[in-house]
């Protein structure tokens, strides 16, 4: 009558978890139903069976070899598991945050740093507290906000874990389908959400997908991503520890910071100042010459070197597009582009165009270069030959706004955008040289040789967003060596193909390296192209495209449309303003009127005109709120009205700092034009 009891009971939770899948997880409510309709049907063999044990408990039997996924209790497992969940900040967590020490005099002197020279300069101060009272050894969390399940096994573990920390969201992952399965019918999921937690499943995704899901999971309540703990199953593989920690290590904040953002974002206005043309990439340029002519994209990619001599003999069949990395190198070979793209923000990118020795060699060629590009990068070239493309912001109603972190995908995009059909890839490798290690061909300034004989890690191992190497399909082996960036600059190109790619439209890539998406491979060799192009003619029938999709003022609409901005500027002050005023007794009182202040700021009403914005403050706020809210999650902080008091002043003035820099810009240009 028990086994009865308890098997009624397992199907009665299995049902649940069903109900809960469809309505909640569709995906993979959809992934068990379909393994269930393959063992019926007999294409699927269970590899797998779900016993109950004379003592009480569940385990699991693989078939094959009589092996038990535990071998003991399973519910003393999961007590064991919850017994060794602890708060300190360190040990089984991820950190989301690059762990620097401000001292005090420092911390005062960031308060002068323009904002865009920066990270530090409107975060100084909170990062300063952050290390005198939240200092990682010496202290403990109150709560665990956000945490993570490697491997569910049968899933008690999952739940004893819940009933000890209840956190408010999960991160649940597992790579096999049928096991998962099983766990439906001991663990009730649907109960770890009854008293309001978020669920987050991946249930035997692909790489991309698990990408996702982790990003999702980050994004949930961003503001605890601090310290993320996590529960490993042994019977689970490390491998998605080390692909979460990758997604870690390419976070937007982290990648390219709020001050960076807001140069790239104010920038622009200084070039329309001194008349620069900027050019409309909102559609097509609606020209045959443009959809009919091969288009042959260079990029910096190991490829470029070693195809020189086969670029230098082809060059005439080609309209050619360079990034600006390889101007030194098509100097030196005579090559001549009939455009350069450049999209870096920063003087560092200086040395790319010093190392011209005449560069009137590029008197006839386009300038295509991002409006993030600093003033000292364009004073090199001729200013008639400029043309700018708006990046994070538009500032030029109506001609939208182009950016990616990579040049190579940028400029592979850009065309797409504006109509080219027929295009050729060479350089654009997104991956290593496979002997020598090189990211990018000599030419470039910032070239690294990488370690090739490591393309696997293990948990303890550190991983480097720029270093690592790993293993992707290749465009012409099966797989090549890459690192952590060069692979997420291949996703950008991936999507520039989703976004832009036209049905008429054939891509070619000639690059030993990564496969593109709906490209075809082709060897330079195989290319064949008859037609010869004279380079003076193409130069100015390229030129009379560019002009007339460019223009180099703003129209009245434009200044309307920076007055709105300083109009959600002011709505944000009089919220902070607001804020100061309030008084609080206790810390979780301040801890969710701070909740209520970021939640306000990011919901704020605002023209779409002041989007990008909106867009800083959130990376701002994602950069800076897991040093403020482990500060107010630290379990030995004594004196909590000091704390507050301290903590809401600092607060304010950092926002404050950030917002009234772009106020400022903003009105100064107005008066000026």
């Amino acid at each position: 009558m028990q086994q009865q009891t308890i098997e009624e009971t397992a199907l009665q939770t299995y049902q649940e978890n069903i109900l809960y899948l469809q309505e909640k997880h569709y995906d993979v409510f959809e992934k068990i139903t379909a393994l269930e309709s393959a063992i019926e049907h007999g294409h699927y063999q269970e590899r797998y069976e779900l016993q109950y044990k004379e003592d009480g408990y569940f385990d699991v039997r693989e078939r094959d070899n009589e092996k038990w996924l535990y071998g003991k209790s399973s519910i003393e497992h999961a007590k064991l598991a919850a017994q060794s969940i602890d708060y300190t900040k360190e040990g089984n967590l991820f950190e989301t945050f690059y762990d620097v020490v401000i001292e005090d005099e420092d911390a005062a002197s960031y308060d002068d740093a323009p904002i865009t020279h920066t990270p530090y300069s409107a975060s100084a101060r909170i990062i300063n507290y952050h290390n005198k009272y939240a200092q990682k050894q010496q202290t403990t969390m109150k709560k665990i906000y956000k945490f993570i399940f490697f491997g569910t096994g049968l899933g008690l573990h999952i739940s004893e874990i819940h009933k000890k920390i209840k956190s408010h969201v999960y991160f649940i992952t597992e790579d096999d389908l049928e096991l998962f399965r099983l766990s439906l019918f001991v663990t009730n999921y649907k109960a770890l959400t009854d008293e309001g937690a978020i669920l987050y499943l991946s249930i035997f995704d692909d790489q991309e997908e698990f990408e996702e899901k982790s990003n999702n999971f980050l994004k949930e309540m961003f503001i605890y991503n601090h310290y993320l703990k996590f529960f490993h199953i042994l019977s689970s593989n490390n491998t998605r520890i080390k692909d979460f920690q990758k997604v870690i290590l390419s976070l937007g904040y982290l990648v390219f910071n709020y001050a960076a953002l807001t140069s790239g974002i104010l920038r622009p206005l200084e070039h329309i100042k001194n008349h620069y043309k900027i050019l409309n990439v909102s559609k097509p340029f609606n020209s045959s010459f443009v959809s009919t002519k091969p288009f042959l994209v260079l990029g910096a990619g190991p490829s470029f070197q070693q195809n020189i001599t086969w670029i230098k003999e082809n060059q005439h069949k080609f309209i050619i597009v360079a990034v600006s990395a390889l101007l030194s190198a098509l100097e030196e070979h005579d090559i001549k582009p009939h455009i350069i793209t450049h999209v870096h923000g920063f003087d560092d990118a200086l040395p790319h165009v010093q190392k011209v020795k005449d560069i009137t060699f590029f008197d006839t060629t386009i300038e295509m270069f991002s409006t993030f590009t600093t003033a000292s990068f364009l004073s090199y070239f001729q200013k008639e030959n400029i043309y700018l493309f708006q990046g994070t912001s538009e500032f030029k109603k109506g001609f939208s706004a182009f950016s990616a972190s990579n040049i190579g995908a940028l400029t592979y995009g850009l065309l797409l955008r504006l109509g080219v059909d027929k295009l050729y890839l060479l350089g654009l490798d997104f991956a290593i040289d496979e002997k020598t290690g090189a990211t990018h061909t000599a030419s470039h300034e910032y070239t690294k040789q990488l370690n090739i004989k490591k393309t696997s890690y293990d948990v303890e191992d550190d991983i480097s967003y720029n270093n690592s190497v790993i293993l992707t399909k290749g465009n012409f082996k099966e797989k090549v060596k890459t690192s952590l960036m060069l692979d997420s600059f291949k996703k950008q190109a991936d999507l520039m193909t989703k976004l832009y790619k036209r049905k008429s439209t054939k891509i070619y890539n000639l690059s030993d390296g990564a496969h593109l998406q709906e490209t075809t491979a082709l060897q330079p060799s195989e290319v064949k192209i008859d037609e010869l192009m004279d380079f003076t003619k193409t130069y100015h029938t390229l030129k009379e495209i560019y002009e007339k999709n460019s223009e180099n003022r703003l129209t009245k609409e434009d200044i309307e449309a920076l007055k709105a901005k300083l109009i959600y500027i002011k709505k944000l002050k009089t919220i902070l303003q607001e804020y100061s005023q309030r008084k609080y007794s206790t810390m979780d009182i301040f801890h969710y009127n701070l909740l209520g202040l970021f939640q306000d700021i990011l919901a704020e009403d605002f023209d779409e005109d002041a989007r990008e914005l909106n867009d800083v403050i959130s990376m701002y706020l994602q950069y800076i709120s897991g040093f403020i809210f482990d500060i107010i999650n630290t379990k030995e902080l004594k004196n909590e009205k000091h704390h507050i008091k301290a903590l809401n002043k600092i607060i304010i003035f950092e926002i404050n700092k950030l917002i009234t820099h772009y106020e400022d810009f903003l009105e100064d240009f107005l008066k000026e034009i």
